[in-house]
């Protein structure tokens, strides 16, 4: 798409400066591919063609352009996207371009657009175009690999212990646990455990749990 001069001539008194809040403008503007015109600006206006991304809500397509803009249009970096909104629902753009040496001043850029089915993405150097399916299975992807799903919790043991005679303390690492009869559940691995009754001498053992294990501690009086 060109832009002839007098369609420039036709669309200079649109570009004047605009002080305007970006929140009025929904859509999100990914600028990926820019080709300013060979002749440069004409009386300070910028003229060219590009190829970008619409981001309207949850849905977001490819689309080229043609644009004029008193600011000089830079491709879109590190998240960056501009604000717009439509003028002509797919076939008109207003974008706010940043003015060039005034911070959070804009300029109405005037883009005549052509939306895409897919989606344009940049891959070793290169723009082309991906289905809407497989951006977002690529957007998934990123997503999981950013935040990853938690380690599942390995299943915990059931170990039984029992003692003659009953009624003993039973302690975990070191960490009371109940009395005995009890059934207990405990993450699998090596654990150190005792069964403690007044009169009568410490049972212990160290073990490696898995599944479940019965335990049965014969208390020797002291």
């Amino acid at each position: 798409m060109k832009y002839v001069s007098r369609a420039l001539l036709l669309f200079l008194p649109l570009l004047a400066f605009a002080a305007k809040d970006p929140s009025d403008y929904p859509l999100r503007v990914q600028l990926m591919q820019i080709t300013p015109a060979p002749q440069g600006p004409i009386r300070g206006v910028y003229q060219g063609t590009g190829r970008g991304n619409v981001i309207e809500g949850e849905l977001i397509h490819g689309f080229d352009f043609s644009y004029l803009c008193e600011a000089q249009l830079t491709t879109s970096v590190a998240g960056r996207a501009y604000s717009a909104k439509w003028k002509k629902p797919q076939l008109r753009m207003e974008l706010l371009g940043n003015k060039v040496g005034e911070k959070e001043k804009y300029v109405e850029c005037d883009l005549k657009t052509s939306v895409q089915e897919g989606v344009y993405v940049r891959s070793g150097g290169s723009l082309g175009e991906m289905s809407q399916e497989n951006f977002k299975a690529l957007r998934s992807k990123r997503a999981e690999a950013q935040h990853p799903a938690p380690a599942a919790q390995p299943a915990m043991c059931k170990l039984s212990v029992n003692s003659t005679p009953g009624g003993a303390e039973i302690e975990i690492d070191g960490e009371f646990r109940g009395d005995t009869p009890s059934t207990l559940e405990i993450a699998p691995g090596e654990h150190a455990v005792a069964v403690r009754k007044t009169g009568y001498k410490a049972w212990e053992k160290k073990l490696k749990l898995f599944g479940t294990i019965t335990l049965n501690a014969e208390l020797e009086a002291e």
